[in-house]
């Protein structure tokens, strides 16, 4: 057999070897794993479209119940059973006087007169509807019916029908209508916020009613006319029952176009560094194949009894390592605690608020609230007294914090006068155990004096897992808009998931 010991390369070949061929598999990866995405970002993109879609359905099927309900309430009073034509009006006209929401009420009959509207005195001669189909529809069907846009003679303005039979004896007379101006939908389009490439549309069938962002702004009439081999992503959703849809938009190039040109991107900057890797591992060879060989003496030298080598050296490279392993200790468990006050610090926090979140994710029943508390007028306390007093201060709001919650729950300071607080509890006692433990906080740390106070802000996790540092930010977010409201209270909201 051929003596193997024949072929050797060094140490330093050995690591630019290694480099190399683990550079090419990590490069090669990251290139597919980005090609990967730009094949499932679209379909992560349609997924928002869909929940975008989802919301603005919910919202446009909401604001049409809603006004349905106002208006069967009208119709199904015995006034109008009765054909009580003012006392009709009169009640139409003062749930518009109370109701800012509704804008007008009219009352059609068969042929398209409008008998009144609440927007203009009752018994004045009024002209006929612009569009007698829909209300001719709901008296011929005897069921409710929105309209698509018209232009109303009395509202001056393009505005949408809902109407709803009102019934005389057992006979549909009339249609009671619900005018809704079409810059109120639009202002519900202009309400879900969406990207500014994104544009959403309320159709009655084909026909818009109101639009919203790039692909209907009246200056990109001719780009869209032009520009018509672009791709468009597209999610329709119908408005329940009412017969309109909306339909959420996005163009193709807004989310792939930028993602290959990061593919591309990625490979140069890929190239680079796998060059500039092969370089680096030339030095670190040398300077690991020096160290290695002084080591390998210093063993040989000790192992035969010989001390003509540095022994300093060896005792301070050991003492280097171990005395590292040791500040890497005393870091880790001064952040396991704050030295101030004890309390758990951000990085312990975070681990046993997980566990909890691990057990609310176990039981469906159980919920989960995070506090952050920040105290008022701290810093006026070290600017007057010093920070001696400012750090009495702390200990003693550490203490009222410990008092406050239960053995389950997590306190922790995440630093300065901010602090934290993550509870469980069963979903329908959730709201109270929180609410519960945030009066006591506040009239507790109140009762130190010298001025200071806290605000909370709580965010409830109940319906769902929570994103703990997004729930820890909104809570933040809370716990400012406490401070707002006058300080030394506290702000509950409900988690969210975007």
């Amino acid at each position: 057999m051929r003596d193997l010991t024949s072929f050797q390369v060094s140490f330093r070949t050995w690591l630019a070897l290694l480099s190399a061929v683990s550079s090419l598999p990590m490069i090669l990866f990251a290139i597919a794993s980005l090609a990967v995405l730009v094949e499932n970002q679209q379909y992560d993109e349609k997924q928002k479209l869909d929940r975008a879609a989802i919301v603005l359905s919910r919202d446009m099927e909401r604001l049409l119940s809603s006004r349905a309900g106002v208006l069967v309430a009208i119709a199904d009073t015995d006034s109008a059973r009765a054909d009580d034509m003012a006392a009709i009006y009169d009640h139409a006209a003062r749930l518009v006087a109370g109701n800012p929401a509704l804008h007008a009420i009219d009352l059609i009959d068969k042929d398209g007169r409008i008998l009144f509207s609440t927007l203009e005195p009752y018994g004045k001669k009024l002209p006929d509807t612009t569009h007698r189909a829909s209300a001719v529809e709901v008296i011929e069907t005897k069921r409710p019916h929105v309209s698509e846009a018209f232009y109303g003679v009395i509202s001056r303005a393009q505005v949408a029908a809902l109407g709803v039979p009102l019934f005389v004896g057992n006979t549909v007379r009339y249609c009671l209508r619900g005018i809704i101006p079409v810059r109120d939908l639009n202002r519900v389009l202009r309400q879900q916020y969406f990207p500014p490439n994104w544009s959403a549309a309320l159709m009655a069938g084909n026909t818009p009613i109101a639009v919203y962002g790039p692909l209907y702004a009246k200056n990109n009439q001719d780009t869209a006319a032009s520009d018509t081999e672009e791709r468009i992503v597209t999610t329709v959703m119908e408005v329940g029952r009412w017969g309109w849809h909306v339909s959420v938009s996005v163009p193709e190039r807004a989310f792939v176009r930028p993602l290959r040109s990061l593919l591309f991107k990625f490979g140069a900057v890929g190239f680079a560094c796998a060059l500039l890797g092969m370089a680096a591992s030339q030095l670190l060879s040398r300077r690991l194949g020096r160290e290695i060989t002084e080591l390998a003496s210093a063993s040989a030298a000790l192992s035969s009894g010989e001390t003509a080598f540095d022994e300093k050296t060896i005792i301070r490279e050991m003492g280097e390592v171990r005395a590292c392993l040791m500040a890497a200790k005393d870091r880790e468990e001064q952040a396991m605690n704050d030295q101030l006050t004890g309390l758990p610090g951000r990085g312990r926090f975070w681990m046993l608020a997980g566990l909890l979140e691990s057990r609310c994710r176990k039981d469906v029943d159980l919920g989960l609230a995070l506090m952050f508390i920040d105290l008022d007028g701290f810093k006026q306390i070290n600017d007057e007294y010093g920070h001696d007093r400012g750090d009495d201060i702390l200990r003693g709001v550490a203490d009222i914090l410990r008092e406050s919650v239960r053995d389950t729950d997590v306190v922790g300071r995440m630093g300065g006068d901010e602090f934290a607080v993550c509870l469980s509890a069963g979903n329908e006692h959730l709201f109270t155990a929180a609410t519960t433990i945030a009066e006591r906080i506040v009239g507790r740390v109140d009762a130190l004096g010298s001025g200071i106070g806290c605000s909370i802000g709580i965010i409830l996790c109940r319906t769902c897992p929570p994103d703990l540092p997004e729930a820890l930010r909104l809570a933040d977010q809370a716990m400012y808009e406490a401070k707002r409201l006058g300080k030394n209270r506290y702000t509950i909201r409900e988690y969210t998931p975007a």
